[in-house]
């Protein structure tokens, strides 16, 4: 059986709304939020999984170290702006759930995965770039060594895996090359 998973867009800053998701520094005259699809597509493929959209919902820090303390793995998305916020979220709720295991996914993580993984022992492993499937594959049970497009630490080390060479979508596989327009 998968592992218990809590999918968290984390709370942001105060007065904040993180105009088109990506939580960036600065507030609007108005609340407007984006539903976080990118934690939702891997939470689809995850039975009994949980996404918390958190500053939507206007769920504070102290519930969501709550919250988490039912889970056994956690997928928190982040971004520069939120990071040092989000590093001090992962180390209360591992205080409170010792045997949690904490993915960090987001822009930030792919292109910094050895200092934040660094800066955060809390963290147990990043993904860069596409993490859907990296995440199901951790909660079935595949080892760390074995999940591309992941960093994570060894003996005192950061191991950083290849990224997928290719995107799954329903089973199907499209191969990334130049004749490939996105979409």
């Amino acid at each position: 059986m998968p592992l218990k998973t809590l999918f968290l867009n984390p709370p942001s800053f105060e007065n904040f709304d993180g105009g088109a998701g990506s939580r960036w520094p600065a507030t609007r005259e108005i609340e407007s939020y984006w539903y976080p699809v990118w934690l939702a597509y891997p939470a689809g493929m995850l039975e009994g999984a949980r996404l918390l959209d958190a500053p939507s919902h206007h769920v504070s820090a102290e519930e969501t170290i709550k919250i988490a303390r039912d889970y056994e793995f956690l997928v928190l998305f982040t971004s520069t702006p939120g990071f040092p916020g989000d590093i001090g979220l992962a180390k209360a709720i591992k205080d409170v759930n010792p045997g949690i295991k904490i993915a960090f996914v987001g822009p930030h993580v792919t292109v910094l995965p050895e200092r934040s993984l660094k800066d955060c022992p809390a963290i147990d492993f990043v993904c860069r770039k596409e993490f859907d499937y990296s995440v199901v594959e951790f909660t079935q049970g595949k080892p760390l060594d074995e999940i591309l497009g992941i960093s994570y630490r060894n003996n005192g080390s950061v191991v950083t895996r290849d990224v997928q060479d290719h995107v799954r979508f329903n089973g199907f596989s499209f191969e990334h090359n130049s004749t490939v327009r996105a979409f």
